[in-house]
């Protein structure tokens, strides 16, 4: 039997170093005209959410729970922000991992504004928070009688779409279980923006976003001028 050859090994310094080289040309593929608008749409989608986080901040500074819960969004606006990098320069599974937490984090901020005994526990008691059990309370009868109440919405009116966030939660889910099968070949292509179907990795952070922001267009639609002025080419019907 022939004896395996490897080829020599590399100092880390150096190992590194050709990873950060390929990364960053991987990123300079990423920002060419045709995922432009994709990025764009990150961008704003992240800028909204920031937003979001202003407004809730300004009216809420002495309330320590809702203040927190709106504290919340800059993590969510980080964590899409560092998807997005990731993805173009090529790191798709710690891409979705991060799009998973800021998807995590925005849910969890709407949840807990009206649910002050859960974010205290959250914040102060380690307490766990189920992603399904945040998505069935928006969407039960409950809720959705306290916002006619409190917002003069439709009984059947929700702005927590089920379907839609548990399909989004599993995809995103799935890559930091471990599954491979919507990913591309465990291969050096994996790694490059050019071969790895770039642009379909970033559509699904502006489909997470989407689903974040019309949580929040939903929950405090009071405040849908105040975003609108400060962000003008938001296109809403």
């Amino acid at each position: 039997m022939a004896e395996e050859t490897h080829a020599p090994r590399q100092p880390v310094k150096e190992l590194l170093s050709a990873l950060h080289d390929s990364f960053g040309a991987n990123l300079g593929g990423a920002i060419d005209v045709p995922n432009t608008p994709l990025l764009d749409s990150i961008d704003l989608n992240s800028r909204i959410i920031s937003e979001f986080k202003s407004a809730l901040l300004s009216g809420n500074r002495g309330d320590a729970h809702k203040a927190g819960c709106a504290e919340i969004l800059d993590e969510v606006f980080s964590d899409f922000a560092i998807a997005m990098y990731l993805n173009s320069i090529g790191l798709i599974v710690p891409a979705r991992m991060s799009a998973r937490r800021a998807f995590e984090l925005g849910l969890s901020a709407v949840y807990m504004w009206d649910m002050p005994h859960e974010y205290w526990g959250w914040r102060k008691r380690d307490q766990d928070l189920s992603f399904s059990a945040m998505v069935a309370h928006l969407n039960s009868s409950g809720y959705l009688e306290y916002m006619t109440q409190l917002k003069g919405l439709s009984a059947n009116a929700c702005f927590c779409d089920q379907t839609n966030f548990q399909a989004l939660y599993r995809i995103l889910s799935n890559t930091v279980h471990g599954k491979i099968a919507d990913l591309p070949a465990l291969a050096p292509e994996r790694f490059s923006t050019i071969t790895n179907g770039l642009a379909e990795h970033l559509e699904l952070i502006v489909k997470t976003q989407n689903a974040v922001i019309c949580l929040l267009f939903g929950r405090f639609s009071e405040l849908e001028a105040t975003i609108h002025s400060k962000l003008p080419q938001i296109q809403r019907p």
